[in-house]
């Protein structure tokens, strides 16, 4: 009994053992490491290296058992494996699960060892179950059998279809070659600048998704290759308006394809995007494989210095080195030879594809022998200079992206640094200023007057700029034009005011030639004004700038008897609403000469003999109480006249004087005068007088003159001076009348510079020191002119003014800035800089000023029209400093110096 319940026993476990052994083994292959899967999707319809929205995504899956044994599985036949799609930003976007019914099923397979089985196939049409379309860019696909017991990740590149935009225009700029050849030689890069243009009327909004990229497809004739995407987007998002560009980056292409180095010959390149239908530019570059250079054993770097904002955006107000350095990052030295003193050459290139700079146009390079040996994991210094973001012609470049390609040449590395550059905009101004303006004409046209000898005289005219050939003006302001209203013989403008407004400021504009720019027609009324000759001195606001000016001599109607009141209103009802055409042409100018009478066959007739010896026929006077008189000379201001006296009819030019500006009597020495007019004045001479020189007296006044020429103070060189001069006998006065030809230049001079300084007189008259010195003094003991010590300074005044006039009420010389504008600290700060080797140039000035260079350069024009800076060019840059005139200015008490508000 006991032996049956053994063997019955015996027997169950051996049904156990035999039923429950498999299912073992099957538990023991579900943990094997050997089943793998294996995952294999369609290659793209188009051959490029991204799928696009037009094709369906094919996957096949399937398991292999990569193990020495069968192994055993089981799956679940309707979805064998779990599917994720993630985006580019690693969202999880769709799954199999949204696209198939997974049931409840299970399925057991073996697979013997190397064997693979198909499990299931998945086309996807890159949407998710909301009908979504996934955007372009990186998907990535996760696959998991069975909770992990295999895994598989693949990623792919998608892009949606393109869209069309129109007038949306690619825009591709190529440099030329850096070696300065036709070919590019082997080593050498491609560099483009890619832009998208509006070309069209409206706005346009870039509508595409953000993984649009460039592509680029290099081909030959006979040959093509696949297209591939660079790094750079389409610019998704962004809007132009009309005319604009948007600027998306640099391409540099190495001459290789998928890797590989192409064969020399002539490359089309296609530049396109993968987001953007019908936009593409094709360039060709032919690759010229000429004599192998060494193999580099170090990599190039290139640093900048002196990035002021450290924000990656240089300035004009940065001070900016290159600093190119060789790295060795092996364990072992690396040794370098040359053959040339020049071991690097940098190139500048613009967005428009231009090389602006190139160090090779300066660098004096010799052939010179050299070794440099690098000590492992170390870098060496090989090149560091100084860098402006000026051109070749010395202006300011533009602001924008610059690609600086920096190389050394002997071995064929070159490596790339992108700059931004954001300055002072004073480029635009610079190239505009440096134009031959020759060729370009800017006046007035039909000038007419309206309603003449009445109170409502005025006058209208047109200006219009022509020109012969093409002209760049850049206008700063959105004003064109400045007016300038001044009455002759006053030193102050009544008025100046700014025409032909509303226009935009800070923009370029090109005139074709032949064009022009007409401008609007312009009244200026003369009731509200003094009577006199009034010019109007008109500018344009741009650069270049251009100047014109006109003249118009206001008579306000005289008022007559009561009995000839009817008359005149007739007469003047008469004129009203009249219009007089005038000659544009300025109409009066300053005369400076001597006074004669000359008697003809029908009378007499009073003859200005000008300093050039020109006579001009006295027509009449607008002066009261004055009238041309013998044996005086002066300077006048007059105008031309058309109407004469019978007696004067034989001379080709007739004046009216309008403002006598100075006037002397001079002694007599022309016999010829008509004594029945001269016996009308008193002629007063200047006896002359001759010193008795000695030896002694002669030595003491050398000593004189040369302790006068070391001091610098003028009030205490300037009698020095004349003193030393007349003891060695070299000042003699005299009795001719050159003497009193120059003392009446003199006095002229001063009586329209009031409060001129010596150093400046002496300058404008072209006198020697000891001879303006002699005249001076004669002068002063004349009562003529007197002097008043300013500082180190000595002024001269005329006798017109008292004397005793306090220092503030005093004149100083026209054309003074307002010592608190930008023009006046312009000018002070030149004067405290003076003396240094170098003159400060426009960048300085505008850092020291804190403004833009645009702005300074803009005074500096004006200042230079005025004669009161002058520039000369130092290297590659203009540096400024001041005139005589200038100096007269910062000498007077009313100008204060920056020195003193400190």
């Amino acid at each position: 009994m006991r032996g049956r319940e053994s063997g019955s026993r015996l027997l169950i476990v051996g049904l156990a053992f035999i039923l429950l052994a498999p299912l073992a083994i099957s538990s023991a292959s579900a943990d094997s490491t050997d089943i793998e899967l294996v995952i294999s999707i369609d290659e793209t319809t188009t051959g490029a290296a991204w799928y696009d929205g037009g094709e369906t995504l094919s996957i096949s899956i399937s398991v292999k058992n990569s193990g020495a044994t069968t192994q055993s599985i089981e799956y679940n036949p309707s979805c064998p494996v779990e599917i994720e799609i993630l985006n580019s930003d690693e969202e999880l976007f769709s799954s199999l699960r949204e696209h198939r019914v997974c049931l409840q099923q299970r399925r057991a397979i073996d697979i013997p060892a190397g064997q693979t089985r198909n499990l299931d196939t998945f086309d996807w049409d890159w949407q998710n179950s909301s009908g979504a379309i996934i955007n372009s860019g990186d998907v990535t696909l996760d696959f998991n059998f069975e909770s992990g017991m295999a895994t598989y990740t693949e990623s792919i590149q998608f892009q949606r279809s393109p869209v069309l935009i129109e007038h949306l225009v690619l825009q591709v700029n190529t440099a030329p070659p850096i070696s300065g050849g036709l070919d590019y030689l082997s080593g050498e890069s491609v560099y483009s600048h890619i832009s998208l243009t509006n070309s069209g009327s409206n706005s346009i909004t870039i509508d595409t998704d953000e993984g649009c990229m460039v592509t680029i497809q290099v081909n030959t004739i006979e040959s093509s290759n696949p297209p591939s995407m660079t790094d750079l987007d389409c610019g998704s998002g962004s809007t132009l308006g009309i005319g604009e560009s948007l600027p998306l980056g640099w391409l540099v292409w190495d001459f290789t394809s998928e890797g590989e180095q192409l064969l020399s010959g002539q490359w089309s390149i296609e530049v396109a995007t993968t987001g953007l239908i019908g936009l593409a530019s094709t360039f060709d570059a032919t690759l010229s494989i000429g004599e192998a250079r060494p193999e580099a054993p170090a990599e190039l770097a290139v640093s900048l210095i002196g990035d002021g904002g450290a924000d990656g955006i240089i300035t004009d107000a940065d001070n900016i080195q290159v600093k190119t350095e060789l790295i060795n990052s092996a364990a072992t030295p690396a040794e370098l030879q040359f053959n040339s003193s020049c071991l690097v050459s940098i190139q500048l290139i613009s967005e428009d594809g231009m090389i602006t700079k190139d160090s090779r146009l300066n660098d004096i390079c010799e052939t010179e022998f050299s070794e440099l040996k690098i000590d492992p994991t170390s870098q060496y210094t090989l090149d560091q200079r100084m860098w402006t973001m000026n051109a070749e012609n010395s202006c300011e470049l533009n602001d924008g992206s610059y690609l600086m390609v920096v190389t050394v040449p002997e071995y064929g590395i070159t490596t790339e640094y992108l700059i931004n550059y954001d300055g002072g905009d004073s480029g635009p101004v610079c190239l505009a200023s440096m134009q031959d303006t020759s060729l370009a004409d800017f006046r007035v046209i039909e000038l007419l007057t309206n309603n003449p000898d009445t109170n409502q005289e005025s006058i209208t005219f047109q200006i219009r700029l022509e020109n012969q050939i093409d002209l760049d003006i850049h206008w700063p302001q959105e004003c064109r034009l400045t007016f300038t209203l001044q009455r002759i013989g006053e030193s102050q403008p009544h008025q100046i005011w700014n025409e032909q407004c509303g226009e935009s400021g800070g923009v370029m504009e090109t005139i074709a030639a032949g064009n022009g720019i007409p401008f609007d027609p312009f009244t200026i009324e003369f009731g509200q004004l003094n009577q006199g000759t009034w010019s109007l001195f008109i500018e344009t606001t741009g650069t270049p700038r251009f100047t014109t000016q006109l003249a118009h001599t206001w008579n306000p109607p005289v008022q007559l008897e009561e009995e000839q009141n009817s008359e005149d209103e007739s007469e003047s009802e008469a004129t009203n609403g009249t219009i007089v055409k005038e000659d544009a042409t300025p109409l009066s100018w300053m005369a400076e000469g001597s006074w004669q009478y000359v008697t003809t066959d029908v009378g007499g007739c009073w003859i200005l003999i000008d300093v050039d010896g020109n006579e001009h026929a006295y027509s009449s006077t607008l002066i009261e109480n004055w009238k041309p008189l013998p044996n005086h000379r002066g300077a006048y201001w007059v105008e031309d006249s058309t109407s004469t006296s019978t007696a004067c009819a034989n001379w080709l030019s007739h004046i009216v004087v309008v403002e006598v500006l100075g006037e002397a009597q001079v002694a007599s020495t022309d016999s010829s005068i008509d004594t029945e007019v001269a016996s009308e004045t008193p002629v007063i001479s200047i006896p002359a007088a001759a010193p008795t020189i000695i030896a002694v007296i002669a030595s003491t006044g050398l000593l004189a003159l040369i302790a006068g020429a070391v001091t610098q103070v003028e009030w205490i060189r300037l009698p020095a001076t004349k003193y030393g001069l007349v003891l060695l006998g070299l000042v003699r006065k005299t009795k001719e009348s050159g003497g009193e030809y120059q003392r009446g230049r003199i006095v002229a001079y001063i009586e329209l510079h009031r409060g001129i300084h010596f150093r400046a007189l002496l300058g404008a008259l072209q006198m020697s020191n000891g001879q303006l010195t002699h005249h001076l003094s004669v002068l002063e003991s004349d009562e003529r002119v007197w002097r008043r010590k300013d500082g180190r300074k000595v002024r001269y005044y005329p006798a017109s003014i008292d004397s005793r006039t306090a220092d503030d009420d005093l004149p100083v010389p026209v054309l003074t800035p307002d010592p608190n504008s930008l023009q006046g600290k312009i000018l002070q700060i030149l004067d405290i800089h003076e003396n240094e080797i170098l003159n400060l140039s426009q960048k300085e000035l505008s850092v020291k000023l804190e403004t833009s260079q645009q702005l300074v350069s803009y005074h500096l024009k004006s200042l230079e029209d005025w004669g009161l800076v002058e520039k000369e060019r130092v290297a590659m840059r203009y540096r400024y400093r001041l005139t005589d005139r200038a100096l007269i200015l910062l000498n007077s008490s009313n100008f204060p110096s920056l020195l003193d508000e400190a």
